[in-house]
């Protein structure tokens, strides 16, 4: 992926991530199984963002490939993300639905809730969930 279009994907991904405090209200689907181990992700995901801990970003949440792409535009995962995170003050991020298909996982996310919503893509791997996309 060019450095420009994934830069745009991170911040696209980093505009859904605008918010204060996770919340999940009665609404919302209990999620089970596999369901429920990727909405903890996407929680990790809010969780390291928070704390600016991109290195936790890039080596326990993000699928391998998606930090190589990071490598191959010229640049290390850990500084894209915090540059990404780093225009952010506060994330608040929602799993509202869960679709599995085999070893891939697609987490319909909203910010607070009445805000952006957007498509998480994840793949199941050896150690669990990790996130292959972040978009918008």
């Amino acid at each position: 992926m060019p450095r420009a279009r994934l830069c745009i994907t991170l911040a696209a991904a980093a505009l859904a991530l605008g918010g204060c405090g996770a919340q999940q209200d009665s609404a919302d689907p209990e999620f089970e199984g596999a369901e429920a181990e990727v909405e903890q992700v996407v929680e990790d995901l809010q969780s390291a963002a928070q704390q600016g801990d991109a290195e936790e970003l890039c080596s326990l949440i993000l699928a391998p490939a998606l930090v190589g792409e990071l490598a191959a535009g010229g640049s290390q995962c850990a500084d894209e993300m915090e540059k990404a995170v780093g225009d952010v003050n506060d994330f608040d991020l929602e799993v509202t639905g869960v679709t599995i298909s085999g070893t891939g996982a697609r987490a319909q996310v909203r910010q607070g809730e009445d805000g952006r919503t957007a498509v998480f893509e994840l793949a199941r791997d050896g150690e669990g969930w990790r996130v292959t996309s972040l978009a918008g």
